[in-house]
């Protein structure tokens, strides 16, 4: 495949952390794509849109948007996918016939990283708890809805549950965060928050009284385990952290822009744990 792309990136501040260089980089050379390498690009809040404009102008055709600049680039898109419009959020953008294109490949990452057993027996027809209500819980609360699961939602602030039940047209049961250890209702618990993340507060949950298949995900790849997985795994229940929603959704960005859905194997998944 012949000069389909010149340059490609994430941008995002703080970037230091991200792993999509690693991921992008694998498929770059597997796939022989004549393009330069995938690079990580700290932008700073202030001057968003002029330093965009500056990475297309010096031939960045493809740009993905992490931390906190998924919603402040939307208005700089001339056009946007279907999802992103609903979402209000990008997380990758094209330039294209002299148009900035975004989409929101977030929600595909995180359906396509769920297997079908956990599909089938934990979400759809089954009761969802999500917690949080930030930029991740939208796209998570929007895959759901498309898998035909019944979600309820706990954060500390119930007004922006609300809100983004009436945004997505998506009906969401709303339960009280300091309930939030009764779970005995729920197949899939999913934490959008960044409670358990090194140097945050850690996300604690009572499993004495959940479902014996109760599926347990979060959101968070670093570190590898968070508690609150440690302590699925401890009461026996199956769990996964976000590293395969990360690979998926940038499966997404990297066929949008190169044309191709790229193999994703245990190969990639072993480089990425080695580099942490």
């Amino acid at each position: 495949m012949n000069n389909i792309i010149t340059k490609t990136s994430v941008i995002g501040n703080p970037i230091q952390h991200s792993l999509s260089p690693i991921i992008h980089n694998y498929w770059i050379e597997q796939n022989k794509i004549n393009t330069d390498k995938y690079k990580k690009i700290k932008v700073e809040v202030s001057n968003l849109h002029q330093e965009v404009k500056e990475l297309i102008e010096n031939g960045f055709t493809g740009l993905n948007v992490t931390i906190p600049f998924k919603e402040m680039v939307y208005d700089l898109c001339d056009e946007v996918s279907d999802t992103a419009k609903i979402l209000k959020a990008i997380n990758t953008i094209t330039y294209k016939d002299k148009k900035i294109i975004g989409y929101n490949t977030d929600p595909d990452g995180f359906i396509n990283s769920i297997s079908n057993q956990i599909r089938d027996d934990n979400i759809t027809g089954k009761n969802t708890l999500v917690i949080g209500a930030g930029g991740s819980a939208r796209s998570i609360i929007y895959a759901l809805n498309k898998m035909e699961s019944n979600i309820t939602v706990t954060n500390r602030t119930v007004e922006k549950v609300e809100i983004i039940s009436q945004d997505l047209d998506i009906p969401i049961k709303i339960k009280d965060f300091e309930t939030i250890s009764d779970i005995s209702k729920f197949d899939l618990i999913v934490n959008t928050t960044s409670l358990g993340m090194e140097e945050n507060k850690n996300l604690e949950i009572i499993f004495a009284n959940a479902k014996p298949n109760l599926h347990v995900y979060d959101l968070i790849y670093n570190p590898y385990q968070t508690n609150l997985l440690r302590d699925a795994e401890v009461n026996g229940l199956t769990f996964q952290n976000g590293l395969a929603m990360l690979v998926y959704q940038a499966a997404e960005s990297f066929n949008i822009w190169h044309g191709m859905y790229p193999k994703i194997d245990d190969e990639l998944f072993s480089i990425i744990g080695k580099s942490k």
